[in-house]
């Protein structure tokens, strides 16, 4: 985990734009807001700024209203990105986000608006990590990529479902962790739900999603162990058929999540790995994650907030036995 709270991962965000860009190119429907929009633009992707500056809107310091003039754009036929920045300030949308759009999934027509909202762990009230929380919520699909690649092909699937997606960028993933082929320019299509096997293995599945897949990856290729390891990618829906298949064939699963474990993505995982391949597993299923407490302000706890190297390699040697 990077010591720098402010450290932003430049690859991811900026695969993100580049997606926004090729969409806008093709769909005047689409458009940025939120607060200080303009001035995020400016910086992070002046080239949408130059060439479509009219569909871009700086709204005002109230996330709550801010994601209700979202919803009413999507409403209306437009397809909009709105920028709550970091994932705390989503509780303040939670009406409109829960309550508002998703319901038009069902009683209505599907309607495409795009929430996008980043982690970084900082302080009790700019590090938390609410993205279990809205995997409740029916209408709504939760993304979460660990690499630019990921990234760039999940929104642009995203702009193009009719659906309420959240779109969550890890500030937390350092660039320097990013595998060379994830930088690869030709562009798949990734289907939400739709997980991927970043290393074979025949041991143990291990299963992940952004920042804590990322150290796996990093701490299985450097201890060279025979681990499956699954990357999510979306963490509502999930690639369940993925997983069983892994399971079926490993015989045990270790979990490594970057939020709490408790009622989180990793528990529901475990839940439906336990009941699936019941009689595939030769050790129940573990879970490793954050603790359920608040966000330190001390830089020097923040690497508390996650398992260890230590004991990740502690639970999954006894897990491949």
């Amino acid at each position: 985990m990077s010591k720098d709270p402010w450290f932003r991962n430049r690859l991811i965000r900026d695969a993100i734009y580049h997606a926004i860009y090729d969409r806008m190119k093709v769909d005047p429907s689409i458009h940025l807001m939120g607060e200080g929009s303009h001035m995020k633009i400016y910086f992070d992707a002046p080239h949408i700024l130059k060439e479509f500056p009219h569909r871009i809107i700086t709204l005002p310091i109230s996330e709550d209203a801010n994601t209700n003039f979202a919803v009413g754009m999507a409403l209306g036929g437009a397809k909009p990105i709105v920028d709550v920045i970091t994932a705390d300030f989503l509780y303040r949308t939670m009406d409109s986000i829960c309550n508002t759009v998703p319901k038009e999934h069902f009683t209505s027509s599907p309607k495409t608006i795009i929430i996008r909202s980043e982690f970084m762990t900082a302080s009790p009230t700019t590090g938390q990590r609410p993205e279990a929380l809205f995997t409740h919520i029916p209408g709504l699909n939760v993304v979460v990529p660990s690499n630019p690649l990921d990234a760039r092909g999940l929104m642009d699937t995203a702009l193009e479902t009719k659906a309420a997606t959240l779109f969550f960028e890890d500030r937390m993933i350092e660039d320097k962790t990013t595998n060379p082929e994830d930088m690869d320019t030709h562009l798949d299509i990734i289907p939400l739900g739709k997980g991927k096997i970043r290393r074979k293995g025949h041991k143990l599945t291990t299963v992940s999603y952004a920042l804590t897949l990322r150290m796996l990856d990093l701490l299985l290729e450097r201890e060279n162990l025979e681990y499956e390891l699954i990357d999510l990618r979306s963490i509502y829906p999930v690639d369940y058929d993925l997983i069983v298949e892994s399971v079926n064939r490993t015989g045990a699963l270790l979990i490594v999540e970057p939020d709490v474990t408790y009622a989180g993505v990793g528990a529901e995982i475990a839940s439906q790995i336990s009941e699936r391949c019941f009689k595939a597993l030769r050790h129940p299923v573990k879970r490793l994650g954050a603790p359920r407490t608040t966000i330190p302000a001390s830089r020097s706890l923040h690497d508390y907030m996650l398992p260890s190297e230590k004991r990740i390699l502690e639970v999954a040697e006894e897990l491949s036995k």
